[in-house]
């Protein structure tokens, strides 16, 4: 079952494609092609699959490559749903619309923000009121020092130590990845303005009139985060809404709230879940299905060194720095452990059908 697993973003994208072709019951189609092209030249683009009645009062999104290193795992749950699946799992009224690689060219160039390095799960936002993170004002010096040499990280590490002792391991995490909109080169950076990505799946969503639908589940698949192999179903809406009603009446005791402090994720700020929160406010159940594999200490700390990496010139860097930084990026967001990749598909098609069969009761 592993197999679904692909190599890299080009091949991803076309096992997704071949698969396409060979389903029934495809009303809608369509590629936004993104203005740069890949790591390898290749075309990049969002893939938008649209199976069942366009009409349908019902629909369940799933979403991959939100952050485009993490859509191995996004990407082949949904070339393996299309492959078992397809049109003879959909519910009467009932349809279902996959997004492909919603950011094409993090997922080709093997990293987790997009071409101008914006982390597309922080910029959902008002740019008109931009929000302060002034823990990460003080905390981004020591997450990316000028140098990545054993005596410099040494020193940094222990600043990082002493605040995360001082203010608690929530209030660390709020302030390293709850979002900030000051950095470019930071981590989690929000960005200006709307990405490319948001701009399409704004239109995609005008298009569609997908606020016109009765109900509306979303699965955005995500890796990296949480205990090794498990599929946390993260549920971002306010506590006690209809949202998190849906959420746990669908997943079960899998669902946890970052707002009530029972998830390995902290609330954060410009989240792709609030787009869908505001567009559909009182008929949609958003998830992110984020499956783990390593600490959230490995977490910061390979995407320390990512975003050094990446403020370097290359002429200058050390080659052999250079690809293990790149090898342990992947490494934590895409593991080639069979056994994981295993339990990341059955997951992920459990989940789909929990949500099928969750929006047949509303």
């Amino acid at each position: 079952m592993s197999g679904y697993f692909s190599t890299d973003y080009k091949a991803a994208r076309q096992a997704f494609l071949n698969q396409a072709l060979e389903v029934k019951g495809i009303a809608w189609q369509a590629s936004f092609k993104h203005p740069c092209l890949g790591a390898q030249g290749e075309e990049l683009a969002l893939d938008a699959i649209w199976l069942g009645d366009l009409n349908a009062s019902k629909l369940l999104i799933v979403q991959s490559a939100t952050h485009g290193i993490e859509g191995f795992a996004g990407s082949a749950i949904q070339t393996a749903w299309l492959t078992e699946a397809g049109l003879k799992q959909l519910p009467e009224d009932t349809a279902i619309l996959f997004l492909h690689t919603m950011n094409p060219w993090g997922f080709s160039f093997l990293r987790r923000v997009d071409e101008a390095g914006i982390d597309l799960n922080r910029n959902f936002i008002d740019f008109t009121a931009v929000p302060d993170n002034k823990g990460y004002e003080v905390l981004n010096a020591l997450l990316i020092p000028t140098a990545w040499q054993p005596e410099v990280l040494s020193t940094a590490d222990s600043k990082l130590a002493a605040y995360q002792a001082a203010w608690g391991e929530r209030l660390y995490e709020e302030a390293v990845s709850g979002g900030q909109y000051t950095h470019p080169q930071g981590l989690f950076y929000g960005g200006k303005e709307p990405s490319w990505s948001r701009s399409v799946l704004t239109q995609l969503a005008t298009d569609l009139q997908l606020a016109e639908r009765k109900a509306v589940a979303i699965i955005d698949v995500h890796t990296g985060l949480g205990d090794y192999s498990v599929g946390e179903v993260i549920c971002d809406h306010p506590p006690n809404s209809l949202g998190v009603s849906w959420a746990k009446r669908w997943y079960g005791a899998a669902v946890t709230e970052p707002f009530l402090g029972t998830s390995s994720s902290v609330p954060k700020l410009g989240l792709i879940d609030y787009f869908w929160h505001q567009t559909l406010p009182d008929a949609c159940c958003f998830i992110t299905l984020e499956f783990g594999t390593g600490s959230t200490e490995n977490l910061f700390n390979v995407l320390r060194a990512d975003h050094w990496l990446a403020g370097q010139a290359t002429k200058d860097l050390d080659k052999t720095l250079q690809q293990k930084i790149q090898q342990d990026l992947l490494t934590h967001f895409y593991p080639t452990d069979k056994t994981w990749q295993q339990a990341v598909l059955k997951q992920g098609l459990e989940r789909i059908n929990q949500a099928l069969e969750g929006l047949q009761q509303v």
